[in-house]
């Protein structure tokens, strides 16, 4: 090798590897500073991509197992209300059978009259001030929620309420379903519901060109609507209009129709009539429906019972069996949703705790593999040090021929 006071090639390279130590030092001494093997995205460009997506998944997790819990406490919530109305509706019942009984007077039907109005009250206030977050559950209003259980869109389970009020549940003793469907595309029209008890209407409206469509209510034109949910408010508000009671339009599960159902009493009737869309098409044109009932006993519903005469009691009787079943059917979906959002909860917890398994094998450092690692460069590090500090002398040979 050439002696050369102007370039000291040997100075060069020690101090290249001294660079490479020294920056091998810091990388090592950040991932254990951090825990993190992959600190930017220099550290692991791929690495960094797939773990931020198993983060998202894991965060969406960890929310959606609250939300979960969140739609057991709303259950609970309810069913716990459900529970006193089903009290109340025994002592209505106890009272029922004791004014049927032929050796109460007149004063003593009366007295136990009181009682069942108090009752009647209290059941009503029951279902209109049940409420979970500010949220009304037993008055008809909640409808169908969904709640949020994963973490992606779209992953959710729904909970439905209905009216729980004394003014909805009952029983009537004659009703009818009609309907004259030319319509290809009405998918459904079935009628539910066992004991008299309940009947309900269910159709599927389709409309390839996503025009609006005209519904007809009643007689009355209502508000064009695009969509199965402006159709089921449309459907509510002219039955409120109306004065229909009984009946509720909520859309289905797949989001695409309209479910109606309920029990409507007094003679009341409706009927829906869909026009033809703005685009000429006539697929979902003429479409009538109605649902005529009407209660012979006048004991339709829980608010209405009277036990003053030994007739009344006895009608009483079957009204209240019915709104205990009615009561009895929610409280058992409530049941069913609440097992599922437990197992929905575990295998929640399952996934999460795997994924946060597999990010960490991609994200997290080895602790010994970086000790090893740090130690390995800062031997590095003091030999390149040393050996730069003899390899800057080598130029002062050169002094020694002169």
């Amino acid at each position: 090798m050439a002696l050369s006071v102007n370039t000291n090639v040997t100075s060069m390279q020690a101090q290249s590897n001294l660079n490479k130590a020294n920056s091998a030092t810091q990388t090592s001494m950040e991932r254990l500073a951090s825990g993190l093997r992959i600190n930017s995205a220099k550290d692991d460009a791929a690495g960094l991509q797939i773990s931020n997506r198993m983060t998202s998944q894991i965060n969406g997790l960890d929310v959606a197992m609250r939300n979960a819990n969140d739609g057991i406490s709303v259950a609970q919530t309810a069913e716990g209300a459900l529970q006193e109305s089903t009290n109340i509706l025994q002592r209505m019942r106890d009272l029922s059978l004791q004014s049927a009984n032929g050796s109460n007077s007149a004063e003593d039907r009366a007295s136990m009259q009181k009682e069942v109005a108090a009752l009647q009250t209290e059941l009503t206030r029951i279902s209109d001030t049940t409420n979970f977050g500010g949220q009304s559950l037993l008055d008809g209003s909640y409808g169908t929620q969904d709640f949020q259980v994963g973490s992606n869109a779209n992953e959710t389970i729904g909970i439905t309420l209905g009216d729980m009020g004394a003014d909805a549940i009952g029983t009537t003793e004659k009703r009818s379903v009609t309907g004259n469907f030319a319509a290809a595309d009405i998918t459904a029209l079935t009628e539910a519901g066992a004991g008299g008890t309940s009947r309900s209407l269910e159709f599927t409206l389709t409309n390839a060109d996503a025009t609006t469509t005209t519904v007809t209510l009643n007689d009355a034109t209502l508000a064009a609507v695009t969509d199965a949910a402006s159709f089921a408010t449309a459907i509510n508000d002219q039955l409120t209009a109306d004065g229909v009671e009984g009946i509720t339009a909520a859309v289905d599960t797949a989001g695409t129709g309209v479910d109606i159902a309920g029990v409507v009493a007094n003679g009341a009737s409706f009927e829906v009539t869909t026009a033809t869309d703005e685009a000429g098409n006539d697929e979902i044109a003429g479409m009538p429906a109605s649902m005529t009932g009407a209660d012979d006993s006048g004991n339709s519903y829980v608010s209405t019972l009277d036990i003053s005469t030994a007739t009344g009691a006895q009608s009483a009787i079957d009204v209240i069996d019915s709104a205990i079943g009615m009561i009895d059917d929610q409280r058992a979906d409530l049941g069913a949703i609440q097992n599922r959002l437990g197992h929905t909860i575990n295998n929640l917890g399952n996934i999460q705790t795997n994924v946060s398994d597999a990010r960490s094998r991609i994200q997290d450092v080895d602790f010994a593999k970086e000790t090893a690692e740090l130690s390995k460069q800062q031997v590095l590090s003091q030999s390149s040090s040393a050996m730069l500090a003899q390899a800057n002398q080598l130029p002062s040979a050169a002094l020694s021929l002169l």
